[in-house]
C-alpha cells in the first residue's frame, strides 16, 4: 500500500517498482522493464526522467529511495516481510512495535516519534568494512546531497568524494550509490536512523498496517537473536 495522494503517475510507479528489484537480486535493466511493460526503451527512459524531476532525484536509484521515503512507493510493493526485516533491522523490534502502536491509534504520518533517538541505538558493527569518512559520505548521499554539496560539508574536493564513493561501492559490491545505501543499512554499516528521519520511517511503515508491522518486528527480533547466537559461537 502507498499513500492516497501521489505526485507520480501509475506508469512512473510501475517503472520504478520494477527497477527496484529485491534484496540481493539483480535489478531489471531499462530494456527488461520495457519488455515487461510492452513499451520502448526510450519511453522507459523518458518516464524515469520525468519521475526524477518530480522527486528531485538525479537517477533511477535515487528516485526509488526518495519514493520510498515519501511513501510514493510502499515497502510491500518491493520487498517481502523478510526482506523488510533485513533492510530495517537496525530500527530494532521495540521501535517497530512503537510504530505499530501509533498506527493502531490512527495517528497521522507526520506525527513525530518522540524519543526516536533514544529508542533507536546508534551503533556500528565491530566488523564494519566502511571507514568513518566513507560512512559520513554515504549518509549524506542518503539525504540527497550532490557530490559538490558533500564536498563542501566535509571540506574536501569533489574528486575526493567521487573516489570515496567508488571505494564504498567496491567494498559493498554494487555499482550504484543508492544501492550502497540500502545494502549498508541492511548490513548494519550505517543505521536506519542515519538516512531516514522519524517521519520518513513512519511514512514508509504506516501503510503496512499495525499487524504487519508487528510481524516485521517479530522477524527482526528473531534475526537479531540469531546474530547474537552466531557471535557467541565465534567467541
Amino acid at each position: 500500500m502507498r499513500k492516497k495522494s501521489t505526485v507520480l503517475t501509475k506508469k512512473e510507479l510501475d517503472v520504478l517498482i520494477l527497477g527496484a528489484g529485491h534484496l540481493d537480486c539483480k535489478h531489471l535493466s531499462n530494456a527488461e522493464i520495457a519488455q515487461h511493460l510492452g513499451i520502448s526503451v526510450s519511453t522507459v527512459k523518458a518516464i524515469i526522467h520525468q519521475a526524477c524531476i518530480k522527486l528531485g532525484a538525479h537517477n533511477r536509484n535515487e528516485a526509488i529511495v526518495t519514493a520510498l521515503k515519501r511513501g510514493e512507493i510502499g515497502l510491500c510493493e518491493i520487498y517481502s516481510f523478510d526482506e523488510i526485516a533485513d533492510r530495517f533491522k537496525s530500527l530494532g523490534p521495540n521501535m517497530l512495535r512503537r510504530i505499530a502502536y501509533l498506527v493502531r491509534q490512527g495517528l497521522e504520518y507526520g506525527y513525530f516519534l518522540e524519543n526516536y533517538e533514544q529508542i533507536t541505538p546508534r551503533y556500528r558493527r565491530q566488523d564494519a568494512i566502511l571507514t568513518k569518512t566513507e560512512r559520513d559520505i554515504l549518509i549524506l548521499v542518503g539525504y540527497g546531497f550532490t557530490n559538490r554539496e558533500i564536498a563542501d560539508r566535509l571540506f574536501m574536493s569533489t574528486s575526493s568524494v567521487g573516489t570515496f564513493l567508488y571505494r564504498i561501492c567496491t567494498k559493498m559490491g554494487v555499482c550504484k550509490r543508492a544501492d550502497a545505501i540500502m545494502l549498508a543499512v541492511k548490513r548494519g554499516e550505517i543505521n536506519t536512523c542515519d538516512v531516514f528521519s522519524a517521519n520518513e520511517v513512519m511514512r514508509m511503515f504506516a501503510p503496512l498496517g499495525a499487524e504487519s508491522i508487528e510481524k516485521v518486528a517479530q522477524l527482526v527480533n528473531k534475526k537479531l537473536e540469531q546474530e547474537y547466537t552466531t557471535t557467541l559461537q565465534l567467541i
